[in-house]
C-alpha cells in the first residue's frame, strides 16, 4: 500500500497543475481580449465624437458618454496586464475627458459643450491609438 501513497500525491498535485495551467488565459488569449475591449472603445468614442453635433440630444450625448465609460472600465481591465503603460495614458486622458465633461457649465449651449469636449475627445482617441498599437491589434 505505500508504494500507492507514495504516487499518489505527486499523481494529484500535477494533475492539479494541469488544471490550473489548462484554465489560466495564455499571453496571446489576453492580448486577443485587450483588442477586442480596445476597438470597442475605440468605436464608442468615435460614436461619442460623432454625437457631439449642434443638432444632437443632451440625452444622445449622455447616451454616448455612458458608452465610453462602460467599454472604458473593460478596456483597462482587459489591457492592464498586457499594455500598462499605454493603459494609464488612457486612463489620463479619460480621466481629463471626464473633467471637461464636468466643467462644462449648465448656461452653454450644446454647440459650447461639444466645441469644448472635441478637443478632449480627439486626444483620448489618441491614446487609445496607442494602446491598440501596442498591443498590435
Amino acid at each position: 500500500m505505500r508504494a500507492h501513497r507514495a504516487f499518489a500525491g505527486p499523481l494529484a498535485l500535477g494533475a492539479a497543475v494541469a488544471l490550473l495551467t489548462s484554465c489560466a488565459p495564455t499571453p496571446q488569449e489576453n492580448v486577443s481580449q485587450a483588442c477586442a475591449a480596445a476597438d470597442a472603445y475605440a468605436a464608442a468614442l468615435t460614436n461619442f465624437k460623432d454625437t457631439l453635433t449642434p443638432s444632437a440630444t443632451v440625452e444622445q450625448v449622455q447616451t454616448a458618454r455612458d458608452q465610453v465609460t462602460k467599454t472604458y472600465d473593460e478596456m483597462i481591465k482587459q489591457s492592464q496586464d498586457v499594455a500598462k503603460d499605454r493603459a494609464d495614458a488612457v486612463k489620463t486622458a479619460q480621466q481629463n475627458l471626464e473633467s471637461a465633461v464636468k466643467d462644462v457649465p449648465n448656461d452653454a449651449t450644446l454647440k459650447q459643450a461639444a466645441n469644448s469636449l472635441r478637443d478632449d475627445t480627439v486626444k483620448l482617441q489618441a491614446a487609445a491609438s496607442d494602446l491598440r498599437s501596442q498591443l498590435k491589434c
